[in-house]
């Protein structure tokens, strides 16, 4: 009876482990048409605009806000480039690295500043603890750095950043603000609330409470974190913080939820924009071209594409991107897709399906024009 019990309880677990195998190779393998299904099955989560040569390809609840994480840096970009080509920035002034790290939280942003901070060092970039603003508004865009970001927002100014959604005729778009300060909200408001952030059952009060803060009020507390952490020279302020010992889901999921939104027509208005290469003067352009299209430093993206660029951003809970193509033929391509409430496996698909349907979709190629139109009139 032993034998029996211990060969059953043997061939469940053999199953569990063939299953778990399954499953991690199965949310590892680019799957474009994975993209196109979810959006069908869930269209309150996500949003698709596409436009080739001009022409609307796709509009899937494309005026819907939503969140829309590091794909927001789009709009710095634009303001850095405005302001290096009427010279109230100079490109090549070196900054210091500790600069930066005033603004660097370590564990918040899948390690991407300290890659590109090593990409620096191994290019030749990276001197004297120093690298050019150029590099780092590059370094913005490249590799997400959200460290690069506030000091952008700190070097740019707020004001004249959100002042271009006006400019780009964003009606819809929502004020920006210091997203990496605010992960510090919590602290703030247990310290104001004279509340344990380590205790559980004030953490969920904490909780309560930035869930029923304004959209202003959250931008406002966002902004006072965002000063200290530019007096926070020592890094005592961040120290004190600690984020690490009491940031959670719960914090994280509040945080996706507040961040600033926007629709996929008026991202994939702006990349069109680029593309088309009339909008932005040439001073202006030939400083945000080499920033946005980052992706043409890939040989493969040289053979196929004259010209490929666009930004893209995630959460635990958000998949946002908005890209811009024209290939060799001249097509121009642009697209902009946005997820928002995802979770777990669904955001591990996501995001490793992603590359390989922008690149269908930028390239026309596998008949996905067909698959497209299928999609839509399905």
């Amino acid at each position: 009876m032993f034998l029996y019990i211990f060969i059953f309880i043997g061939f469940f677990v053999l199953l569990l482990v063939m299953g778990f195998f399954w499953l991690s190779h199965w949310m590892k393998k680019p799957d474009a048409d994975y993209v196109l299904n979810f959006i069908a099955k869930n269209p309150e989560r996500a949003s698709l605009s596409i436009i080739k040569n001009g022409k609307s390809l796709a509009n899937v609840q494309s005026d819907r806000l939503l969140s829309l994480a590091s794909t927001v840096k789009i709009i710095i970009a634009i303001e850095y480039s405005q302001q290096a080509a009427h010279t109230e920035i100079d490109p090549a002034e070196r900054i210091k690295t500790d600069d930066l790290a005033r603004f660097y939280i370590p564990g918040t942003d899948g390690g991407a500043h300290e890659v590109w901070l090593k990409t620096m060092k191994e290019q030749g970039l990276l001197q004297d603890g120093t690298v050019s603003l150029v590099e780092i508004a590059k370094g913005m865009i490249s590799h997400s750095s959200n460290a690069n970001t506030e000091f952008l927002m700190m070097r740019l100014g707020l004001d004249k950043i959100n002042a271009n959604p006006e400019k780009l005729q964003l009606s819809r778009h929502e004020q920006i603000y210091p997203f990496v300060s605010a992960l510090f909200i919590p602290y703030e408001i247990a310290h104001q609330k004279k509340l344990n952030i380590h205790n559980k059952k004030d953490a969920k009060k904490i909780a309560a409470y930035i869930k029923d803060m304004s959209q202003a009020a959250y931008i406002e507390e966002s902004i006072k974190i965002h000063d200290k952490l530019i007096q926070d020279i020592n890094g005592d302020y961040k120290n004190k913080v600690n984020i690490k010992a009491w940031h959670n889901i719960a914090f994280d999921r509040l945080a996706s939820k507040r961040f600033v939104r926007s629709t996929t027509s008026e991202y994939v208005s702006i990349v069109r924009r680029m593309n088309e290469g009339l909008y932005f003067p040439s001073r202006i352009w030939e400083h945000l071209q080499p920033i946005m299209e980052w992706p043409m430093n890939g040989q493969k993206n040289q053979k196929r594409f004259k010209n490929l660029g666009g930004k893209g951003g995630s959460t635990a809970y958000i998949l946002t991107y908005a890209f811009y193509a024209e290939d060799k033929q001249g097509n121009k391509t642009e697209l902009a897709v946005f997820f928002n409430d995802i979770y777990g496996y669904e955001t591990v698909k996501l995001s490793n399906s992603s590359s390989a349907f922008q690149l269908a979709m930028l390239t026309g190629s596998s008949g996905w024009e067909e698959k497209l139109k299928a999609f839509l009139d399905g």
